[in-house]
């Protein structure tokens, strides 16, 4: 069974992968946002902004994930690839409920 380290390449390119995923998600709400009138913004501003928030620390953790999977592969610390691992799954939960509630609101 392979170790933290040598997954943490495997990591690091699903992390950066899912990264982009959150972003254009990011985006996506952004676009929808200000696709309504000024005078309309405010009544969904709060939906809008719980969406976005909860979408960018899962982009945050994405990123942390990338980052600690290079730099437990090439230091070759099985601490720093496993905390990659850890940010990956986090990323991954989040992503899923940032998915469910959005899905949820649709009426």
């Amino acid at each position: 069974m392979a170790g933290a380290i040598e997954v943490g390449g495997d990591v690091s390119a699903a992390a950066a992968a899912l990264a982009g995923l959150l972003l254009v998600f990011i985006g996506s709400i952004s676009t929808t946002f200000d696709s309504y009138a000024k005078q309309e913004q405010g009544a969904v501003r709060g939906r809008y902004q719980r969406r976005v928030w909860f979408a960018f620390v899962g982009f945050i953790f994405a990123i942390l994930a990338t980052a600690f999977g290079i730099a437990g592969k090439s230091l070759h610390q099985e601490c720093i690839a496993t905390a990659a691992i850890a940010c990956l799954v986090i990323s991954l939960a989040v992503s899923l409920f940032a998915a469910l509630f959005s899905a949820m609101e649709i009426r």
